[in-house]
């Protein structure tokens, strides 16, 4: 589970107490989670939630090294690629800025705060992931393939699913990850078969194949 959507701690905290140096329009209010690539803070911004992604010196030299980059600014791009898409923006967190990169504050990535659960809770409660939940990842991986977005299977591997109205949406949020390289597809195969589109029932692969199998988890026989 990504540090987004891990269990909140502690009301309300300053950027000295969190050993962060922060612009005074940031108003942290509560720790979300935390991994070796960076911490995570519900914060207040301009008037609104949003997530404070702070890095880890440990991250920031790590990107440096693998693709002489800046791990913020890094995560932004691919934010920002994937909301560039119309047919993607209701499932994309929205990117907002990067402070830090200048060294005069932490290094920080302030991104819209979604208020969600995780696809296993959703699969929990629901009994199984709801059609429109799987009928949602089928959309993002066709725009993805059509595009020639890379990264997906790894985007979508820690979504944050909300509710909107009788409907649960998942949205993507953690956009770190340094892409890999597509399978190689076998001679023949449909074009999306690598996400499950157009393949017999159980073939999914990629994201799709381990959605498919958190809801094969919570079905009832």
């Amino acid at each position: 589970m990504d540090a987004q959507t891990q269990e909140t701690q502690g009301p309300g905290i300053t950027a000295a107490e969190a050993g962060l140096d922060l612009p005074t329009d940031i108003e942290l209010i509560e720790k979300l989670g935390e991994s070796k690539l960076s911490t995570v803070w519900k914060a207040r911004h301009a008037g609104a939630d949003v997530v404070v992604k702070a890095y880890s010196k440990r991250a920031e030299s790590a990107w440096r090294k693998k693709l002489d980059k800046n791990i913020a600014v890094f995560e932004m791009l691919q934010n920002r690629a994937f909301r560039h898409q119309p047919d993607l923006v209701p499932y994309t967190a929205k990117p907002i800025r990067v402070i830090g990169q200048d060294g005069k504050y932490s290094l920080c990535f302030l991104q819209e705060y979604i208020d969600g659960v995780s696809l296993e809770d959703v699969a929990r409660q629901e009994k199984g992931l709801p059609g429109a939940v799987i009928r949602t990842g089928e959309t993002i991986a066709r725009v993805c393939e059509e595009k020639k977005i890379p990264g997906v299977d790894q985007f979508m591997a820690d979504v944050i699913v909300r509710r909107q109205g009788d409907n649960w949406v998942p949205v993507i949020h953690d956009f770190k990850h340094i892409p890999e390289e597509p399978r190689k597809k076998a001679a023949g195969s449909p074009l999306l078969a690598r996400f499950g589109i157009g393949s017999r029932p159980g073939d999914a692969t990629g994201f799709l194949k381990e959605w498919q199998k958190i809801s094969r988890r919570y079905e009832v026989a």
